[in-house]
């Protein structure tokens, strides 16, 4: 897989994207994704930490997935056949990556990738000491996945 030229948690001034933005925002410079916009990074906004902080699934995954879906998504407006089809195709797509990411790395959950609960006091007190200690492996796991996307896309499209 081509290693893309890119910082890994996207920040803007003082702002640090969370790893569902930060893979959306690292497609969108690779391959622009139509629609694209303020409206879908509200959307991405909370989808960091496994959707709220919540520790299911990664918000990489979340963004990767999200970037397929601007692309191959429905809009309502397709022939029941189209819309078959493209829904269809969707799923595939995303279940290639879905099996690669978790080939890759073990889970597609946050929880069991950063191996804390965050919804505990416990863990968020592992949470603190691991984060501080820089142990996990975010800035690992959001180019992996919009890379790996943009490679299923790009295989897809034939190009």
């Amino acid at each position: 897989m081509p290693k893309l030229n890119l910082e890994v948690m996207i920040s803007k001034g003082d702002l640090k994207f969370n790893c569902c933005e930060s893979a959306l925002i690292i497609m969108d410079r690779e391959i622009p994704l139509p629609g694209f916009d303020e409206d879908i990074m509200r959307t991405a906004s909370g989808f960091g930490g496994g959707v709220g902080g919540w520790g299911s699934v990664c918000g990489a995954v979340s963004g990767a997935v999200m970037g397929l879906d601007l692309l191959y998504g429905t809009e309502g407006n397709e022939t029941p056949e189209q819309y078959q089809e493209k829904r269809a195709k969707l799923r595939d797509l995303t279940q290639e990556f879905l099996k690669a990411f978790q080939d890759e790395w073990g889970s597609v959950n946050c929880k069991d990738l950063l191996g804390v609960d965050r919804l505990t006091e416990e863990g968020k007190r592992l949470y603190e000491e691991k984060s501080a200690r820089g142990e996990f492996r975010c800035s690992e796991y959001v180019p992996w996945a919009a890379e790996k996307m943009l490679e299923i896309i790009r295989d897809d499209r034939g190009s």
